[in-house]
């Protein structure tokens, strides 16, 4: 468990992270779990999890539609010093705005450009407001 914790302070110590909500050590699989944070948009809660994520090596990516209808996107990656590391957040399906195709319950594979795009693509979309106006 020490050398979990002491991973996690190595890899955020001198970044400037979004802090996480939680963080959780595994020491069975040796897992360090970030979660960074659910939103009550999708867009800021991909940009939070796409800055930790451009810390890891190694990256895999996955998005999944869930029951409650979120989208939920899990990074799986290594630290520079090895530890294996989880990051995780989750905002409203309906942000994605047709983008992301999945039915409800299903999981798919997702690179981090995709990601990004995503990302980029919210942040210039109307928000609710703009759109009311029009």
């Amino acid at each position: 468990m020490d050398s979990l914790i002491g991973a996690y302070r190595s890899h955020v110590l001198g970044r400037p992270l979004p802090l996480p909500v939680s963080v959780d050590f595994t020491p069975g699989p040796r897992e360090i779990g970030v979660q960074v944070g659910a939103g009550p948009k999708l867009g800021p809660c991909l940009a939070r999890l796409l800055l930790w994520t451009y810390t890891l090596a190694d990256v895999t990516a996955q998005w999944w539609h869930t029951p409650s209808n979120n989208l939920h996107v899990t990074v799986h990656g290594r630290t520079a010093g090895g530890a294996r590391m989880r990051v995780y957040s989750s905002g409203p399906f309906t942000d994605c705005l047709g983008l992301v195709r999945l039915d409800l319950g299903e999981k798919e594979g997702v690179s981090l450009d995709e990601l990004y795009t995503l990302t980029a693509l919210l942040r210039e979309a109307p928000s609710d407001s703009d759109r009311e106006a029009a």
